[in-house]
């Protein structure tokens, strides 16, 4: 056993030097280079860049779920769709547009808001690349912003105040505070 093991041995070294090299190939003159990888100059806030992909368009939303949620003071007004059908309209014009649609006053009367409380409205933005929310008390945007219901369900928001870029679609919510 023990000359099996002393014939291993020097096998084994060989295959260890082999596996690691002689260095016969390696130029004495020159020095090994390093990877350099590319940091932000001291101070940058620079952040890296996500490609922008449009949020999947929504289902429509079936007849017997609320379209959209109110939510105040730990109470919820959820219409459906017929309910919110039947809310008072009022119109808007904005770039020589019309838009027809449920004013966000009316939402937070339904809701039982108060006249100066906050509204943040959520949904998705008009590019579709992102999800947005606009936060503005109803005093400011209340009677100007109206909430326009499509064939599907969907409701987008249109506002004389609010500027265009900030418009939101697929509204899912208003919280008021």
């Amino acid at each position: 056993m023990r000359r099996l093991l002393l014939a291993a041995v020097p096998l084994a070294i060989l295959f260890g030097a082999a596996a690691c090299g002689d260095g016969a190939d390696e130029d004495p003159g020159v020095e090994p280079t390093a990877t350099v990888f590319a940091t932000p100059t001291t101070g940058s806030n620079e952040q890296p860049q996500v490609p922008d992909t449009p949020v999947a368009q929504p289902t429509p939303i079936p007849d017997h779920l609320p379209i959209i949620q109110v939510a105040f003071a730990g109470k919820l007004y959820a219409p459906l769709r017929s309910e919110f059908l039947a809310l008072p309209k009022e119109k808007i014009t904005v770039g020589g547009k019309t838009y027809e649609g449920v004013s966000l006053a009316t939402l937070g009367e339904k809701a039982g808001a108060r006249a100066g409380a906050i509204a943040t409205i959520n949904g998705t933005r008009m590019d579709n690349l992102r999800l947005g929310a606009v936060r503005f008390t109803l005093t400011e945007i209340g009677a100007s912003t109206v909430f326009v219901m499509d064939d599907t369900g969907r409701i987008t928001l249109a506002s004389s105040t609010i500027p265009t870029d900030q418009w939101l679609k697929d509204i899912t919510g208003i919280g008021l505070n």
